[in-house]
């Protein structure tokens, strides 16, 4: 198993990021405590962590990537 970019060791277990709570789904992220979301389906959810990540990966900071997720969820885009 490889280590994670800029971690020394590999962690086997590793918490799942995308929750169904309520009928709805969530993910996580860890720069926040709380879930993100709500998505209406596990898709939605999956589509929008990888769009946060990209965002963050491309230099945005969090409080724009939240915001680019808030578009994408308030058009039906996700």
């Amino acid at each position: 198993m490889l280590a994670r970019q800029g971690e020394d060791e590999t962690t086997r277990f590793r918490s799942e990021r995308i929750e169904c709570m309520n009928g709805k789904w969530y993910f996580a992220i860890r720069e926040k405590t709380q879930m993100i979301g709500p998505f209406n389906s596990k898709e939605g959810a999956e589509k929008a962590a990888r769009a946060y990540a990209a965002d963050i990966l491309a230099g945005r900071t969090d409080t724009d990537a939240m915001s680019h997720q808030f578009l994408m969820r308030a058009f039906s885009l996700t």
